[in-house]
């Protein structure tokens, strides 16, 4: 029986590892003080369109220990943070969706200027977005 929950973790990890997607934009929002806003979501490229019953449950079981739950997409904050905190420990170098990943990290640790910045500061902000995701093509190989 252990040995069965053991293989459906390491099940759990490798659709993990190749399902798992991350996205991030920006949008335009008139209720935004900047008229935009950053959004980021994880969710899974096919695993609730054509996976099975089974696969689904050997994610469970993986996120399980981790206090995680198995949804179609996580949006909110904590969430997406639970996600890079797993796979930071010692996951995040296997994951197909590297790119993804990166520019994840990287609009949370450069959240978009507050409030109090100026307009300047949300132009240099978009610049540096770009660059960042242009030079993570360039060294990630995408």
């Amino acid at each position: 029986m252990q040995i069965d929950k053991r293989r459906e973790e390491w099940i759990g990890i490798g659709i993990i590892l190749t399902e798992l997607r991350f996205s991030t934009w920006v949008e335009k929002r008139p209720d935004a003080r900047w008229g935009h806003r950053v959004r980021a979501r994880v969710y899974w490229r096919s695993l609730f369109k054509s996976g099975t019953g089974v696969q689904m449950e050997c994610v469970r079981e993986f996120l399980s220990p981790f206090g995680m739950e198995l949804k179609e997409q996580y949006e909110s904050k904590s969430d997406i943070e639970k996600w890079f905190h797993l796979l930071d420990r010692q996951w995040g170098d296997a994951i197909t969706d590297k790119m993804g990943l990166h520019m994840a990290k990287w609009v949370t640790d450069n959240p978009i200027p507050h409030k109090s910045a100026n307009y300047a500061d949300f132009l240099n902000w978009i610049d540096s977005f770009d660059n960042e995701e242009e030079m993570a093509k360039t060294n990630l190989g995408i």
